[in-house]
């Protein structure tokens, strides 16, 4: 009987062990309001809704790491997205389009693939840049999405991406898609030169009140769309002085094609597919804790080169502003309120229902809890 126990303590203990060693983590993010929005559109409707994903958008999912021994772990994360206000699913109709990957991780760093977000994109378990931004890349047009292509959550399928850990306060990865759109009829086709394959690197320096980021991404289209690569460049920094952290971004985009163009980018209603087109843009912010209460304000602008010649030319320029602020209930729980205007200038101006997106202000409140 003693051996029996005994057995079963040992046993025990082993099995304690190991579960100690290996974790999965349900998580995710509900956040949902009103939102209502006044386009600048002579004649245009104004619209209030119920909808979602202001602050964040809504996600459900699932990670988790084991120990290998060695300071090495087995790592994994599948996300998926849905729009609130009516249950579907998001990114495409993808099961788990926000992010899927799986790996290692150690001393050596982190080497994953799968579906990953770019260091660039603002969302992801590997982003970079995110945090230059006040508002997060969020809250429709008052992110940096509005004006910087590759900060408007630039997922990427066929992945494989590797990350070093910091050293010296320093970070660096780099990543490679060799198919960055794995849904049919486009999806991994024979032929290298067949697929849009995508480049992607970034590097992030912290020390103290100081953050620095620089993200390069370059999209190589399939033969059949050009041979002319898409280069984004993104570098952005924060400083923080406690009562007031000062945000700042700057991006230089070569050839950005209408299907990654953003809000004042290149419209694909405005030019034709096939066609590319150069921008600058840049953003300054500001965040400002007021005890439970976070001031965030910011002023961006994109200055889009003109693509064509004459009547034909196009060429889309435009300014956002946004002020706002969130009042944490809890740590995992807070309210909203937030007022964005959006204005096209040049071929984004607000003469046609093509440009509602851009010329617009809205205005956002709502509720975000984090589980």
């Amino acid at each position: 009987m003693k051996r029996c126990l005994l057995a079963l303590a040992v046993l025990g203990a082993f099995a304690g062990a190991a579960s100690a060693q290996s974790s999965v983590t349900l998580y995710g993010i509900v956040d949902v309001g009103i939102q209502y929005d006044d386009f600048k559109r002579g004649g245009a409707s104004s619209r209030t809704a119920v909808d979602g994903g202001f602050q964040a958008g809504n996600r459900l999912g699932v990670r988790g790491s084991e120990a290998l021994g060695g300071n090495l772990n087995a790592i994994f994360a599948l996300e998926a997205g849905f729009t609130i206000d009516n249950g579907l699913s998001g990114q495409q109709g993808r099961l788990f389009g926000r992010q899927a990957w799986a790996g290692v991780d150690g001393g050596i760093g982190t080497l994953v693939a799968g579906r990953i977000a770019s260091f660039s994109s603002g969302t992801g378990a590997f982003d970079m840049f995110g945090a230059v931004d006040p508002f997060g890349t969020s809250w429709i047009t008052a992110g940096l999405q509005s004006t910087m292509s590759a900060a408007n959550a630039m997922r990427l399928d066929n992945s494989i991406m590797y990350r070093t850990p910091k050293f010296g306060g320093f970070q660096l990865g780099a990543g490679y898609s060799f198919a960055a759109n794995g849904q049919a009829p486009t999806n991994e086709l024979g032929g290298t030169g067949n697929n849009n394959r995508v480049m992607f690197t970034g590097a992030n320096f912290a020390a103290g009140p100081f953050y620095a980021v620089v993200t390069y991404d370059v999209i190589k289209y399939a033969n059949a769309i050009t041979s002319e690569d898409q280069k984004m460049l993104q570098v952005g920094g924060t400083f923080d002085l406690k009562f007031l952290k000062l945000h700042a971004a700057y991006a230089k985009e070569d050839n950005v094609r209408p299907n990654n163009a953003v809000s004042l980018g290149v419209q694909s209603a405005l030019l034709a597919a096939g066609t590319g087109a150069d921008a600058d843009a840049w953003m300054v912010g500001l965040s400002a804790p007021l005890g439970a209460f976070t001031f965030l304000a910011s002023y961006q602008e994109r200055d889009g080169d003109a693509v064509g010649v004459g009547p034909a030319a196009v060429e889309g320029d435009g300014t956002v502003w946004a002020v706002g602020g969130k009042y944490d209930l809890s740590r995992r729980t807070n309210l909203f309120l937030v007022y964005a205007d959006s204005k096209g200038e040049k071929s984004l101006s607000q003469g046609i229902a093509a440009t509602d997106a851009v010329n617009r202000k809205t205005l956002m409140t709502g509720i975000n809890h984090r589980f």
